[in-house]
């Protein structure tokens, strides 16, 4: 089995998947902005043309803004690739670190509208498409389905969903003396592509056939 092979399933790091679903699905994409770069995590080892932006201007690599606002024209990169904050019940003692790192919304709605925005704004900048990561997970004792939010934002199926599990989960239950539901052990990732949805073999952009 080649490590470059990928699969609807994946076990491992973010940029060793992330890495795999661009050479599969975006093989075209030279350019790629990521809209919540954070620590960089997709791209460690990686020599992609990337720009790095995030809202908190100590992790912003090249550009601090907003992923509901890209400060970006339309069709300005190939790929746009985020990964929206999840949080919506941070611990009131401060304790989360997640919500510390990454902010917190409000209220679920608030979390969908802004993931709903993400999607547009990536949508609009993109050339060839773009990669989203969601959790669908339990928020405020209710099941939320992220990836329905994706696909109602943009408006169309994906052009391919990987699901990703982590090799340790991040929450192994000890906080909680009873165990309601499931824990988040993953993550999905949805990629969309404009034009023809055909999975062809797509030369990199501007290059000649060979």
């Amino acid at each position: 089995m080649s490590v470059d092979t990928l699969y609807t399933v994946e076990r491992g790091e973010g940029a060793a998947i992330v890495g795999r679903i661009i050479d599969v699905l975006f093989p075209d994409a030279e350019t790629i902005i990521d809209a919540t770069f954070g620590n960089g995590q997709f791209w460690a080892g990686s020599a992609r043309n990337v720009v790095g932006m995030d809202r908190n201007p100590e992790r912003a690599r090249d550009v601090c803004g907003d992923f509901t606002r890209l400060p970006f024209r339309t069709g300005g990169a190939d790929l746009v690739i985020f990964d929206p904050p999840y949080i919506t019940n941070p611990s009131k003692a401060g304790t989360c670190q997640m919500a510390g790192r990454f902010g917190a919304y409000p209220s679920i709605n608030a979390m969908q509208a802004s993931v709903a925005a993400g999607c547009l704004e990536a949508w609009r900048v993109a050339r060839l498409g773009v990669l989203v990561k969601v959790q669908d997970q339990i928020r405020g004792a209710r099941w939320v389905e992220m990836t329905q939010w994706v696909r109602d934002a943009i408006g169309r199926p994906p052009y391919q969903r990987i699901d990703a599990l982590r090799n340790a989960p991040k929450i192994r239950g000890e906080n909680w003396t009873d165990q309601l539901s499931a824990y988040g052990n993953g993550a999905t990732y949805l990629a969309f592509r404009h034009g023809d949805q055909r999975h062809v073999r797509r030369r990199p952009a501007g290059r000649a056939a060979s």
